[in-house]
């Protein structure tokens, strides 16, 4: 009986989901996004390397800097909407790693970010940074963060990442077949890193926080999430949105700002996120999370909507 509920639940989210207006110009939205991004992509190449840093100003308002992953197949070019908005509230010290998905697999990337990370911090002179990914470039983070061990990490943010894996991901594409490293495959839900992710959960001085999107056709909403309560991560819904639309959501950047000015104690963004169970073991007796609708549940990560 599971497996069969397992197999309708999708058919009936579907079925409720195009009851709603919203799904159309949802949908026409990640049409749309797909047209701009791949028309920015040819401009998101450059600055690889520590050469790359140099851009960065002596100076800035907001001293921790940003490391942003971009997804699979994407580039730099996917951050523009977020810069800007980062940039706005004063984190001027923004940086963004390049790389190929199918030059290595997923802990040669992570090594990447660890050695881009390392170079970013000594080079701003700051003792910590934070970090933003996009689909495969969330779960890049966090493996950097959570079994390599990449310290300094103040918030680690994920946008529309597979932290439940992807099942798509089973059957690869013609150009991963082509190379035995490429990170697509380890994004199976059964994967060697995917298992190991969740087997090696722990708390962690780094916050983590995970946006989804009801309407990702790529990573299904509660695969998105961090659902790992040791992880005392904050898992928030970007509604309306897909894969793509959501990098080029206003909502979404504002609530990034928003997370990150929180850990930086900005005035005007409020105090950080935490999970329900975090929250009560300091406020015993506290009230049930907000969140995106539906039944919310006494434990584990806290949902919200931004």
């Amino acid at each position: 009986m599971r497996g069969v509920r397992r197999g309708v639940e999708p058919l009936g989210n579907v079925l409720h989901a195009l009851r709603r207006p919203e799904t159309y110009t949802g949908h026409l939205k990640e049409v749309s996004s797909t047209l701009i991004t791949a028309g920015m992509w040819p401009f998101g190449f450059g600055g690889a390397g520590s050469a790359g840093l140099h851009h960065l100003p002596e100076t800035s308002p907001v001293e921790t800097p940003v490391l942003l992953v971009h997804g699979y197949g994407a580039n730099k070019s996917n951050w523009i909407v977020l810069r800007r908005h980062l940039q706005g509230a004063g984190f001027h010290r923004l940086d963004a790693l390049n790389y190929n998905p199918l030059s290595t697999d997923i802990p040669g990337l992570a090594a990447r970010l660890v050695e881009r990370a390392e170079a970013l911090r000594e080079h701003t002179g700051s003792d910590r940074l934070h970090l933003v990914g996009h689909s495969l470039g969330g779960i890049i983070a966090r493996y950097a963060v959570q079994v390599l061990g990449l310290r300094g990490v103040g918030v680690c943010i994920t946008v529309a990442s597979p932290h439940g894996g992807v099942r798509v991901a089973r059957y690869g594409s013609p150009l991963s077949q082509i190379s035995p490293l490429a990170s697509g495959l380890q994004l199976r839900p059964d994967s060697e890193i995917m298992t190991l992710l969740r087997a090696t959960a722990r708390p962690l001085p780094t916050r983590f926080v995970a946006y989804y999107s009801n309407l990702d056709v790529i990573v299904a909403a509660r695969r998105a999430m961090i659902l790992e309560p040791e992880l005392d991560a904050t898992n928030v819904l970007v509604k309306d949105q897909g894969h793509l639309s959501i990098m080029l959501s206003r909502r979404l950047a504002s609530s990034v700002v928003d997370q990150l000015g929180a850990a930086e104690g900005l005035p005007g963004h409020g105090s950080a996120l935490r999970s329900l169970a975090a929250q009560r073991q300091r406020e015993p007796g506290a009230g049930r999370a907000q969140h995106d609708g539906g039944g919310d549940r006494d434990r584990g990560p806290r949902r919200r909507e931004a």
